[in-house]
C-alpha cells in the first residue's frame, strides 16, 4: 500500500473523525503481524470469558513486559490444546494453566498451550502467559505506538488494535463473535505518568522504585479489538454528566497533555461532551456503559479509536468526538458480526456526525455535511458498503473512507426518509441496539428489526445500497395543462452492476401561492404520471429534504422547449432497425432505450445524426427512445413490429 493513501486518508480523518491511520510507513495489506486465527477450528472450541492483562508501560518506548491471564470455558468437545493469537517476534517466558506450569510453542503468530491432560467439555481454566518484548511499529496498524507529540513536547506509548493487530501486544482471540465477559487492565509505569484504559480506575497503588500501578476494570462484554491503554504525561480533566431518566451521573474522563495551555485552548470543545452524551442517550437509549464512564486519552494518531469507555484520539473536533462516542452504541455495545458487516460500525458512527450537526448546530450544517459526503461518494462509481468475502482481511477496503463511512452514514440517512417518521426511525435504533446488546450483528441483522417494526420489505433497497453499487441519476421533465401535472422520470445507474435503482422520491411543486410536496416511487429506468393538481405551478424541485444520494440533471418545464420536434425516429413502426434523428449533433449526446416497464436495454451516445439503432432481439411491442443533452431529455416512441 502507497504511502499516499495514508496520508489522504488520514487527512480526511482528522476532519470528519473515525477510525485512525497512524502517521507511519505501511507494508503489504495482509501480513503476519496483522492477520490473527480466526480460522483455526480449535479456536471454535473454547470461550473467552475474562481477560486480565498486567503490563509494565512506559512512555519511552513499545516495550511491554508482564503478564496476560485468559479464563476460558472449552465448549462441547474436550480439548488437548489451546491456541492464542500472539506475535511471534514478542518472548514468551511461560505458561501456567490454573497455576501451574504447562508445555507451550509459539510460532507463526500462534501460541499453542499444551495442558498435561484434555480439559473436559463445559470446564473453566485460566491460562497465564508471562511474556515481553518491543512492539512492533513498522506496520500501518502496528497495535502499540510511541509517537511524541511536537506542539505539546509530550511522548506518548498507546495502543490501536483494529482489527488484526491486538496479537501485537497481549495475547487474544481474535475472534469478532467472542466477547469476554469482563477484562482487568493493569498498567505500571512511572509515578510522573498516567496510564489510561479501559472501565474506571479502581485503585493505584504505589510501587518501589518510584513506580504506581493503575487498575482498571470494565465488567461490561468487550470485543478483543477495544481493549485499550495509553500512557503519557496527562493531566486527568474530569466531570459528571446527568443522563435523561437517572439518577446518577455519569463520569466523563479525559487524560489530556498536562499542560495549562491545552486545557484553555481545548476545555469548550471537551465541555461540549456533555451535550454530545446526552443527544445520544435521548436518542438511541442511555449510553450503553453508564456505571463505568466515558473517557478519552488524547495522543498523535490521524483521527480517533473508539476504545469501549475510553476513546482515543488526537484532538477534540466536534465532528471526531461526534463520531467516536457514537462508537460506543454502534461498534462497541454492538459489534459488527464480520468485517465484511463494518457498516455495523462505520456507517452508523458516520451517520451519527449528521446527526450530531442537525441537534446541536443547525440543518444548515446538518446539510453541508450530507452534501460533502455525497459528493465523496460520488467521487467513484461503483463499490458496495458490504466488503466482498474476497477482501475481508484487506484493511484498505474494510475501512474504506468512502464506501463504509460515507456512502454508509448516506444510506441510512435514506432508510429515514423511506420511514418518513421520525419516532419510528429512532425507535428502530433503540430497538436494533437492546437486541444485540453486548453482542455482535450484521447488515442482515439491521434489516431484520427495520422490517419487523417498519411493516415493509426492504430486500430490494438492500440489494441495491448494500450489497450493490454506484448511485442514480435523474433527469426529470414535466409539463402542466389543463390542471394535470404531467412527470415523466428518466434514471441512470452509475454501474452496470446496479442497473435499476426504486426510490421513494419528494417532488416540491411550488405554486404562486405555496407548495407542496408529493412522493413518487421509482421502479424503473423511466416512469411516467399525471395527476390532478389546480394552480400554477411555477418550478419543480427533486428530493427537497435531501434523503437520496442521487444526481438531479436537470427538471425541465418541457412546454417551454420543443421537446417533441427536436427528435424522430423512422420508419415508425420499425422491423430491424430504426433510424434516430436530431438536429444538434455537433456535440456527444446521451442515448437510452427503455422498455414499457421502464427498464433501460440499451445505453450509448454520438455525436453524429441520424443514428441507426439495431432492433434485433426486440420483443414486438413499444419502446421509449431518450436523448439527455445537456440537462434535458428529449423522449419519442417507436413501435417494434411482429416478427
Amino acid at each position: 500500500m502507497p504511502f499516499i493513501f495514508i496520508f489522504v486518508v488520514a487527512f480526511r480523518l482528522i476532519f470528519s473523525g473515525g477510525w485512525s491511520i497512524p502517521a507511519a510507513s505501511a507494508s503489504g495489506v495482509q501480513n503476519a503481524h496483522r492477520i490473527g486465527n480466526e480460522n483455526d477450528p480449535r479456536m471454535d472450541r473454547y470461550d473467552v470469558k475474562f481477560y486480565k492483562i498486567d503490563l509494565e508501560v512506559t512512555d519511552a518506548s513499545t516495550y511491554l513486559a508482564g503478564s496476560a491471564s485468559i479464563l476460558i470455558q472449552v465448549l462441547d468437545i474436550p480439548v488437548e490444546e489451546l491456541v492464542f493469537d500472539l506475535l511471534s517476534d514478542l518472548t514468551v517466558d511461560s505458561v501456567m494453566l490454573d497455576g501451574r506450569i504447562a508445555g507451550f510453542t509459539h510460532e507463526g503468530n500462534q501460541l499453542i498451550v499444551a495442558p498435561a491432560k484434555e480439559i473436559g467439555a463445559q470446564q473453566k481454566i485460566l491460562v497465564t502467559v508471562f511474556y515481553k518484548g518491543l512492539g512492533v511499529q513498522d506496520q500501518w496498524i502496528s497495535g502499540v505506538y510511541n509517537t511524541r507529540q511536537d506542539v505539546w513536547n509530550k511522548r506518548i506509548t498507546w495502543t490501536l488494535s483494529e482489527s488484526f493487530a491486538a496479537l501485537n501486544w497481549f495475547p487474544c482471540k481474535q475472534v469478532l463473535a467472542d466477547k469476554a465477559d469482563s477484562a482487568y487492565i493493569f498498567l505500571t509505569t512511572d509515578r510522573s505518568l498516567k496510564a489510561g484504559s479501559n472501565g474506571r480506575l479502581e485503585n493505584t497503588v504505589d510501587l518501589p522504585g518510584n513506580k504506581i500501578r493503575y487498575e482498571w476494570k470494565t465488567r461490561y462484554p468487550i470485543a478483543y479489538y477495544l481493549i485499550s491503554f495509553a500512557v503519557a504525561d496527562y493531566y486527568d480533566y474530569s466531570f459528571y454528566v446527568k443522563l435523561p431518566g437517572r439518577d446518577d451521573s455519569l463520569l466523563v474522563q479525559n487524560y489530556i497533555y498536562d499542560t495549562l495551555p491545552y486545557l484553555e485552548e481545548n476545555k469548550s470543545d471537551i465541555d461540549k461532551i456533555h451535550g454530545m452524551i446526552t443527544l445520544y442517550s435521548d436518542l438511541f437509549g442511555i449510553y450503553p456503559f453508564v456505571s463505568e464512564k466515558y473517557g478519552h486519552c488524547v495522543a498523535p494518531l490521524g483521527g480517533g479509536m473508539e476504545h469501549q469507555t475510553m476513546t482515543t484520539l488526537a484532538n477534540f473536533s466536534f465532528l471526531l468526538v461526534a463520531h467516536e462516542l457514537a462508537h460506543q452504541w454502534f461498534g462497541d455495545y454492538v459489534t459488527c458480526g464480520s468485517w465484511q458487516d463494518i457498516w455495523i460500525n462505520e456507517g452508523f458512527a458516520s451517520y451519527a456526525e449528521y446527526i450530531a450537526c442537525q441537534y446541536l448546530q443547525s440543518q444548515t450544517d446538518a446539510d453541508l455535511w450530507m452534501a460533502d459526503a455525497r459528493t465523496f461518494v460520488k467521487s467513484e462509481t461503483g463499490g458496495s458498503v458490504y466488503v466482498p468475502e474476497a477482501f475481508s482481511t484487506n484493511e484498505e477496503r474494510i475501512f474504506d473512507y468512502r464506501l463504509s463511512y460515507k456512502k454508509g452514514a448516506a444510506i441510512i440517512h435514506m432508510i429515514r426518509g423511506e420511514l418518513q417518521n421520525d419516532s419510528l426511525f429512532y425507535s428502530i435504533l433503540r430497538d436494533y441496539l437492546d437486541r444485540h446488546k453486548n453482542d455482535v450483528a450484521t447488515g442482515e441483522d439491521f434489516k431484520k428489526v427495520l422490517e419487523e417494526r417498519s411493516g415493509r420489505d426492504f430486500t430490494v433497497f438492500f440489494n441495491q445500497w448494500y450489497y450493490g453499487e454506484g448511485y442514480p441519476s435523474i433527469t426529470v421533465n414535466w409539463k402542466h395543462e389543463q390542471d394535470t401535472l404531467h412527470l415523466y422520470a428518466f434514471l441512470t445507474s452509475s454501474t452496470t452492476v446496479t442497473p435499476v435503482f426504486e426510490l421513494l422520491t419528494g417532488y416540491k411543486i411550488t405554486f404562486f401561492k405555496g407548495d407542496t410536496i408529493l412522493y413518487r416511487r421509482h421502479q424503473a429506468n423511466y416512469d411516467e404520471w399525471k395527476m390532478y393538481l389546480p394552480g400554477k405551478i411555477e418550478n419543480i424541485r427533486v428530493d427537497p429534504e435531501k434523503y437520496l444520494l442521487l444526481t438531479v440533471n436537470g427538471v425541465n418545464d418541457i412546454t417551454k422547449y420543443p421537446a417533441n420536434t427536436k427528435l424522430y425516429l423512422a420508419p415508425n413502426p420499425a422491423d430491424n432497425r430504426i433510424s434516430i434523428f436530431y438536429p444538434d449533433s455537433n456535440r456527444e449526446i446521451k442515448i437510452f432505450v427503455v422498455d414499457s416497464a421502464g427498464k433501460t436495454l440499451f445505453k450509448g451516445q454520438t455525436d453524429s445524426f441520424p443514428y441507426s439503432l439495431d432492433l434485433t432481439g426486440y420483443r414486438s411491442g413499444s419502446y421509449i427512445v431518450l436523448l439527455e443533452d445537456e440537462g434535458r431529455i428529449y423522449s419519442g416512441k417507436f413501435i417494434r413490429n411482429s416478427r
